[in-house]
């Protein structure tokens, strides 16, 4: 087995666990409200703590985690497929 099948074999499970935790990552409230506070003491400004909570879950803030998992998916799923493809090449 070569290095590329083996780099294929681990980003394609990296990618499907990415994916799946996707798909369940909420952020609360309360971490949003923290999350905000935060970034506007370090930019010394006020804080936004409008927001948008469905089922106890910050919406944005959800919608923003999931998107970053997403995106660590995709690229992992790429590199799978990248390395399938040079592994075929090869052979």
């Amino acid at each position: 087995m070569g290095i590329f099948t083996v780099i294929s074999i681990v980003s394609g499970f990296a990618s499907a666990t990415a994916w799946l935790y996707a798909s369940h990552v909420k952020v609360s409230r309360e971490s949003a409200i923290r999350q905000r506070r935060l970034a506007a003491e370090k930019s010394e400004t006020t804080p936004d703590l409008s927001g948008v909570t469905f089922d106890g879950w910050e919406v944005r803030e959800t919608l923003a985690a999931q998107s970053k998992w997403n995106s660590i998916g995709a690229v992992l799923a790429s590199t799978a497929v990248l390395c399938q493809a040079v592994a075929q090449t090869l052979d």
